[in-house]
C-alpha cells in the first residue's frame, strides 16, 4: 500500500522542514545533470577507490545526504531511512570494485542500490506502508506535464487521487522522472531496462493520467 504526503499536510511538519533545509543545497535537481567530464572525472576517483577502499570518504560524504532524503522519502521513518542509507553505502563499499562506468554518473549506482535495498525492506516489513512525500513544485511539475487544468477540488486531494491509480513500478517511473529530474538513461539503469522502454513506459502512465485527470475534472 503507498500512502502520499505533501510537506503543508504531514503531521511531523517543523521536522521535515528542518530536514529540508539541512539537506536542500545536497538534494537540488542540478547533481541530476553531470556533463560528461564531470561524470569521467568523478571515475577516476572511484577508480582509485576501487585500488584503495580509503578513498571512499569523500565519496561518502559527497552522496549521503541526497541518498539519505531519496530513502526517507520513501519510508517517512528517520532511525530506518538511517539504517537503510548505512547498508547502502556498506554494499557499495564491499562491491566496489565491480564498478563499471556505463555513461551514467556514479550516483545511479547508488541509487539503484537505494531502491533494492528499499524494496527489500518493503518486502521483509509488510506490515509498513510505502510513502511518497510530495512538495508544491513536485506537483506543479505533474500537472504542467499532463496538462492539468484547475477545477474546485484541492491539489492535495486530487495528486492523491491520481497516483492512487498507479501501481508501486508505475509510481517509481513518476517519481524518477518528475519529482527527481532522471533522464531516460538514468532509469532504465536504475530500474534494470532499456533507455527508450524507459521512456515508452513513462509516457504510458502519463497518458493513463491525463485520462483519470479528465474524468476528475468531468466528474467535478
Amino acid at each position: 500500500m503507498l500512502t502520499y504526503t505533501t510537506n503543508i499536510a504531514l503531521a511531523t511538519k517543523n521536522l521535515i522542514d528542518l530536514i529540508f533545509k539541512v539537506f536542500y543545497d545536497q538534494v537540488s535537481t542540478s547533481v541530476y545533470h553531470k556533463s560528461e567530464e564531470e561524470i569521467l572525472t568523478e571515475y577516476n576517483i572511484i577508480k582509485e577507490c576501487q585500488k584503495n577502499p580509503e578513498y571512499f570518504a569523500p565519496l561518502y560524504r559527497k552522496y549521503y545526504d541526497q541518498v539519505f532524503m531519496f530513502i526517507f522519502k520513501r519510508v517517512d521513518h528517520i532511525e530506518i531511512a538511517a539504517d537503510i542509507t548505512s547498508r547502502v553505502f556498506l554494499k557499495c563499499l564491499k562491491n566496489i570494485g565491480r564498478y563499471k562506468y556505463q555513461g551514467v554518473p556514479f550516483s545511479a549506482w547508488l541509487y539503484k542500490i537505494a531502491i533494492n535495498e528499499v524494496n527489500m525492506f518493503f518486502r521483509q516489513q509488510s506490515k509498513m506502508e510505502r510513502t511518497v512525500s510530495l512538495d508544491h513544485q513536485d506537483m506543479h511539475q505533474l500537472f504542467e506535464e499532463i496538462n492539468y487544468q484547475e477545477v474546485e477540488i484541492d491539489p492535495e486531494v486530487l495528486i492523491t487521487v491520481l497516483l492512487e491509480q498507479l501501481d508501486e513500478k508505475e509510481i517509481q517511473f513518476i517519481e524518477l522522472r518528475f519529482f527527481k529530474n532522471r533522464s531516460f538513461k538514468e532509469i532504465g539503469y536504475l530500474l534494470g531496462i532499456s533507455e527508450t522502454n524507459a521512456k515508452v513506459k513513462t509516457y504510458r502512465i502519463l497518458k493513463k493520467l491525463k485520462k483519470i485527470s479528465k474524468q476528475v475534472n468531468y466528474n467535478d
